[in-house]
């Protein structure tokens, strides 16, 4: 499928994309072109060795430790145009231990994650960096939400796995589960449409927009 190869224009042609944002020899960093929250980044190493092998077992404690400045890069980012663009109403479990106080490390700490999918969609090897928000036009279905909210998410810290997951067992455990709010912990089952809705009241009460030009 020729969309499964939409990433290698950014590592090829960086400088052709209006939405990178940063590109050296060694990576690019670009906006996610369907976000699935209000900032969405992805990280596209460059190496030919690296981008073609999974993202489970390819990010090994060697490699990590090489791309931790672009995720600090990345993370940094998201929290600038984030904080530009929105303020804070009251007390939210991603942003400040005391109300009404924006306190930097934990913003980055709880409202921005970095992992790759356990199933990537996309061939060359991308790491995600997301604003935990969940508040996208482009979030359309139980499948993109669960995605970044269960296990399908690997987790930056996890990584690297022992082995990669095996992608049918991976796919059933996905249609099991719930759609539970990163918010409140509610839990609405099934009902999609009925989540969205709630994380979109839920933004609203926890932040305010500054400006409405992203």
């Amino acid at each position: 499928m020729f969309w499964k190869l939409a990433l290698q224009g950014y590592i090829r042609k960086p400088q052709d994309f209006d939405e990178v944002i940063f590109w050296d020899d060694k990576l690019v960093i670009v906006k996610d072109k369907f976000p699935k929250a209000k900032f969405h980044l992805l990280l596209l190493p460059r190496q030919h060795e690296l981008t073609n092998k999974h993202p489970a077992v390819a990010l090994t404690g060697e490699v990590k430790r090489e791309l931790e400045p672009y995720i600090a890069r990345a993370k940094a980012y998201i929290c600038e145009q984030f904080t530009a663009n929105y303020s804070f109403l009251h007390d939210s479990p991603f942003s400040s231990p005391a109300k009404g106080v924006f306190n930097n490390d934990t913003f980055l700490q709880r409202f921005i994650q970095v992992g790759v999918h356990s199933v990537p969609s996309m061939n060359n090897l991308h790491v995600h960096v997301i604003s935990r928000d969940f508040n996208s036009p482009c979030l359309k279905n139980k499948k993109h939400y669960l995605s970044f909210t269960t296990d399908f998410f690997v987790l930056w810290s996890s990584l690297p796995l022992n082995e990669v997951p095996n992608e049918k067992e991976i796919e059933q455990l996905l249609k099991k589960q719930d759609l539970v709010c990163v918010y409140c912990l509610a839990n609405f089952k099934n009902k999609f449409q009925d989540l969205k809705r709630h994380l979109n009241r839920e933004f609203d009460t926890h932040f305010a927009g500054r400006c409405t030009n992203i």
